[in-house]
């Protein structure tokens, strides 16, 4: 039962964080678009948003807590009958993804668009520390003292992205060897939030799920499994 439900764990928080990046991307999309689909995921898009600071210091405000309660309210499908606090675990959501916007805010204000990953890995990353970090907080509130499966969510976040990178380079390397781009970057954008996600809940998802579990332990063993 136990590898049963880390494996639906794992799958749920890898999707949940993919939409909740694409949620918030299409925010972004609106905000800079309005209803002109074709520009949503095309190269103006990619390369660069008119007036991106301004749409993009709105787009974190709008954009970053609704993606947050995406993922939160998708891990909600599968703890309505444990011992979790739903409505709490949920709100951890956009409060939490808020976080990545009061850090990335003063920045781009500061230097405008700031150059490489560091956008897209403060916001996956950010956002994730502080969802769990609240998630922790509330579980702790209700007698749930464990803190083993917080540390591992955060090492699992890293090397889900270092899974993602290596996984790509070998892909790109043999399947799509001289291309400039062998997926595209809404695939990619996809890709990034699941391995990060999939990543922090696949090492810490079998401590977190006896932690919540009401089940005696026995020399780690569910009595009800």
């Amino acid at each position: 039962m136990i590898k049963r439900d880390w494996a639906k764990w794992t799958l749920v928080n890898g999707a949940g964080m993919a939409l909740g990046f694409w949620t918030f991307l299409y925010v972004l999309f609106v905000l800079a678009f309005g209803l002109d689909f074709d520009q949503y995921w095309s190269e103006a898009a990619a390369e660069g948003i008119e007036n991106y600071d301004q749409t993009l210091r709105l787009g974190l405000v709008l954009g970053l807590p609704l993606a947050g309660t995406v993922f939160t309210s998708l891990q909600a499908t599968l703890l309505r009958n444990s011992s979790v606090d739903l409505r709490w675990w949920i709100l951890a959501g956009p409060i939490g993804f808020a976080v990545p916007a009061l850090v990335i805010w003063p920045l781009t204000a500061i230097w405008g668009d700031i150059p490489g990953p560091v956008e897209p890995f403060t916001i996956v990353g950010g956002g994730l520390v502080g969802v769990a970090v609240l998630q922790w907080l509330s579980l702790s509130r209700n007698g749930v003292k464990s803190k083993r499966w917080l540390i591992l969510w955060f090492l699992g976040m890293p090397l889900g992205m270092v899974a993602f990178v290596l996984l790509y380079t070998v892909v790109d390397a043999l399947i799509f060897p001289g291309s400039e781009y062998s997926i595209s970057w809404a695939a990619e954008v996809g890709l990034i939030g699941f391995a990060i996600g999939s990543g922090a809940a696949g090492l810490s998802g079998r401590l977190f799920l006896r932690a919540i579990s009401p089940a005696i332990t026995v020399a780690g063993l569910r009595l009800n499994d």
